[in-house]
């Protein structure tokens, strides 16, 4: 993630999300609580968008 921030793919507020997305991956991963579960349902509309958009600048600049 940092280094698409690094190579001008992604923009700050882009890389803040994608880290907080990768944090809430591992959380998940560990952890069996319902409401952390409910919580982090609500964002993945939020990180689906995100990596689409990810995907499509790499994409666009053939990486």
């Amino acid at each position: 993630m940092r280094e698409l921030f690094k190579n001008h793919y992604i923009g700050e507020d882009e890389l803040g999300k994608l880290l907080s997305m990768v944090d809430d991956r591992n959380m998940t991963v560990h952890t069996y609580n319902e409401d952390l579960a409910e919580d982090l349902f609500s964002r993945l509309e939020l990180y689906s968008k995100l990596m689409r958009k990810v995907v499509s600048k790499l994409k666009e600049a053939r990486v």
